[in-house]
């Protein structure tokens, strides 16, 4: 019996390299669409839109920059602008080094290690609503935190403060704070714990021969190789605090006397309980080149020897 001969695949005319480049194309286009309608394209309807006198229920009527002017002018804006940057800078920077602490303690030989990482990180895959929830009882007057203090420093004369509605007192915000800190740095602890492990032991050994322990290896060895890390988990914090805004919803609505007031907060208060949506989408397009001014900066200051190595 002869044998039988496989058929010969008909040519299409594309190389297999142009084959391959169309088929990966191909089973990301479905994500392509569905960014480009619901991402890209709701970015530049609400471009359009910061143009108009668009309301809830009117057509719109193109009228240029006012929308603009009246954020600049709105000296509420600049308060939350105020409020939204000094939250977002002292997140980051106290979220990014909490997590390379914690990554550099995981990093180690010690025991529980496992247990400690799921503890750790336990938060951060918690809803920020029932983690609101939870910090709006600690943070209560009769709440956890008062409990704990008056017990420590109650000898001192510490008298238990509403840390949430005390205007005088000025601890909303940093009330904020700590809740952000204490969720995120988990998650950038990942990050740092795996580039941690992508480190090579022998660059440590040698450095060990070379006389440099403990601190020495980390400011001269660590904290440079992670350096790519850092710039990621500077501008993802960047990004996320700048945008805060259901911690400041659920648990202050903005409050006492607008000290929590953010950009975010008054772009959805504008939308949706004064229904000014123009005026709310110029507020929106003014955060959007906040952050990609400061993103553009910070890949300036902390990739610019990577870019000049290149």
């Amino acid at each position: 019996m002869a044998s039988e001969v496989a058929p010969i695949p008909k040519a299409t005319g594309m190389s297999r390299q142009t084959t391959e480049a169309l088929t990966g194309y191909l089973f990301v286009l479905p994500f392509l669409l569905i960014a480009g309608i619901f991402v890209f394209g709701a970015m530049l309807y609400t471009l359009y839109v910061s143009f108009t006198d668009l309301k809830l229920f009117n057509a719109p009527q193109f009228i240029g920059l006012k929308q603009y002017e009246r954020v600049i002018n709105n000296d509420l804006f600049w308060t939350a602008v105020r409020n939204t940057v000094t939250y977002s800078i002292v997140v980051v920077f106290f979220q990014t080094w909490l997590a390379l602490i914690l990554a550099v303690v995981l990093n180690g030989k010690i025991r529980g290690r496992q247990f400690f990482r799921v503890a750790w990180y336990a938060p951060s895959v918690t809803s920020s609503v029932v983690i609101s929830l939870v910090f709006i009882w600690i943070f209560q007057s009769t709440g956890v935190l008062n409990y704990l203090l008056s017990s420590l420093f109650g000898w001192a004369g510490f008298q238990p403060v509403s840390w949430l509605t005390d205007a005088k007192a000025h601890t909303a915000l940093p009330a904020l704070m700590l809740l952000n800190i204490s969720t995120t740095a988990p998650t950038f602890m990942l990050f740092f714990l795996a580039a941690l492990q992508d480190i090579p032991a022998d660059i440590y050994e040698a450095a060990s021969l070379d006389g440099a322990v403990g601190a020495q290896q980390f400011w001269k060895i660590t904290v440079p190789m992670l350096r790519p890390i850092f710039l990621l988990v500077i501008v993802l914090g960047t990004i996320g605090t700048l945008q805060v805004f259901d911690q400041v919803y659920i648990m202050t609505a903005g409050g006492p006397l607008d000290q929590t007031t953010t950009i975010n907060y008054l772009v959805y208060d504008a939308a949706f309980t004064q229904s000014k949506m123009g005026y709310a989408s110029a507020m929106a397009v003014v955060l959007f080149v906040i952050i990609f001014v400061l993103f553009l900066v910070q890949r300036r200051l902390i990739g610019g020897e990577d870019q000049n190595a290149r």
